[in-house]
């Protein structure tokens, strides 16, 4: 039997991972046996033990991690398997940015490493691992970064304040390069999603390619759309802030939340109306 190559893309957040595996989801039964696409919602037990790794750098949820992911390999039907693609970021952390949270991705490279580790373990010494990291511009992935806490959570620092803290782990470069290292010799392609927007299926075409997808699997997969978007003019109005000073004031979540779907209803509604009717 062939040993299937494995790939692992691990984010980071925030840089059209999101819109990556929604195309992913679709596809993956019908590109399986040839492909095994793994999502997050395949290993969640995984998944946390690598976020709450992040936050304590306590050797036991790193134990618990290469476990849970080892059980999860040795469990797998590979015969006819030329690829495992696995996409999911939060095996590279906790999403930076929440008060009394992770502010980087330190904790990634010790993750990478031990990922690798168990995965040869669990499916051959000879396997070859690849590892895509997509990154982003610093200014560009705090916004974001910012607009999803204050969004879906109640981080109430507004976005200069919020960059001004952040900066020093906003270098995904950096990130990448420090995972690089550590896994070193087992290759790391690095893209920025800047570099994507032109591709035939954006941010989603680096994985394709280094997975083999031929031409004929790829027809009809379109440009992933955007998730979390913002309104178009949401820069213009202060609306990251705008939620933030909800998320600061509000008297109870329940309430913050409330107010901040009433915002946001109001802001895509201004922008339709700015829009007009279809010519």
């Amino acid at each position: 039997m062939t040993r299937p190559r494995v790939i692992i893309h691990p984010g980071f957040h925030k840089t059209g991972t999101s819109s990556v595996q929604s195309h992913l989801r679709e596809v993956r039964a019908a590109w399986a046996p040839r492909y095994l696409i793994a999502l997050r919602e395949d290993f969640r037990d995984v998944t946390a033990a690598a976020q709450a790794f992040s936050r304590s750098r306590d050797p036991i949820e790193l134990g618990l991690f290469q476990a849970g992911l080892a059980e999860w390999a040795e469990g797998l039907e590979l015969s006819r398997t030329e690829v495992i693609a696995i996409s999911a970021e939060t095996l590279a952390g906790k999403l930076p940015g929440a008060p009394a949270s992770v502010s980087d991705y330190a904790a990634a490279p010790a993750l990478m490493a031990a990922a690798a580790e168990v995965l040869r373990m669990a499916l051959g010494a000879k396997t070859r691992i690849d590892f895509y990291l997509s990154t982003r511009a610093p200014e560009a992935w705090l916004a974001s970064l910012h607009w999803q806490h204050v969004r879906s959570g109640r981080l109430s620092e507004p976005a200069a304040a919020f960059a001004a803290r952040m900066a020093p782990g906003a270098d995904l470069t950096a990130a990448a390069q420090a995972i690089t290292a550590r896994v070193a010799p087992d290759p790391v392609h690095v893209v920025a999603l800047e570099d994507t927007r032109d591709l035939p299926e954006g941010p989603l075409t680096p994985l394709l390619d280094l997975m083999g997808v031929p031409a004929a699997m790829r027809a009809g997969l379109a440009q992933p759309h955007a998730f979390n978007a913002r309104p178009p003019r949401a820069a213009e109005t202060g609306l990251a802030d705008r939620l933030a000073e909800i998320n600061r004031l509000a008297p109870s979540p329940e309430i913050a939340e409330t107010r901040r779907k009433e915002l946001l209803r109001a802001a895509w509604a201004e922008d339709a109306r700015q829009k007009g009717p279809p010519a």
